[in-house]
């Protein structure tokens, strides 16, 4: 799971980026957005999450782990909360590309509610909960959820998974080139070198 992870931080890298464009009022690229709103929703949601929410945390569970309280709980809230930031994401981006009053600034915010939850979420789990895991998970309990988890993998589909990862690999938001709202020339690029661009 933590090669999931790696791909969820680059993602978020990415909003950064976008985020720090936004400032500079320069015009985002509208359909790496709702890429990377397909990717949250897909890859870090519908796969990571719910392998963390059905199989993972249960495991963990009945290896002594408390299901309420730290760090269950407030993963699961964690991923509660990942979920309304990126719907409220989906809608701010509709209203962005219709260049609705305010809607810069909202999308602003919300890009930067992501990229706080997530930088916390992914530290949580890889300082704490997975050396935690390393310790409470038997053989037998990794070797099922090796197979669950391809079990899940497939239900989602296996060409959606590499083409959202291959996303993720190669991202690096660039803006488009719609005049910025100040007057100032088009700009083509964001100048961010995230790798693989």
């Amino acid at each position: 799971m933590s090669v999931e992870h790696r791909n969820i931080e680059t993602v978020v890298k990415s909003l950064q980026d976008a985020a720090a464009a936004l400032d500079q009022r320069q015009r985002l690229n509208i359909q790496k957005l709702r890429s990377v709103v397909e990717f949250l929703r897909i890859d870090a949601d519908e796969r990571h999450h719910r392998r963390e929410e059905a199989l993972f945390f249960p495991i963990l569970v009945k290896r002594g782990v408390p299901a309420q309280g730290c760090p269950i709980s407030g993963l699961n809230h964690e991923h509660e909360k990942g979920r309304a930031l990126v719907s409220a994401l989906d809608e701010w981006i509709t209203f962005y590309e219709q260049q609705r009053p305010g809607a810069d600034q909202a999308l602003r915010q919300t890009l930067q509610g992501i990229i706080d939850l997530y930088r916390k979420h992914l530290w949580m789990e890889d300082a704490m909960v997975f050396p935690m895991a390393e310790k409470l998970i038997t053989e037998t309990d990794n070797k099922e959820l090796k197979e669950k988890f391809a079990d899940l993998d497939r239900k989602i589909g296996l060409e959606v998974i590499t083409r959202l990862e291959t996303f993720s690999a190669s991202l690096c938001f660039q803006v488009g080139t719609s005049v910025p709202t100040n007057g100032a020339s088009p700009v083509v690029s964001s100048g961010c070198e995230c790798s693989g661009s």
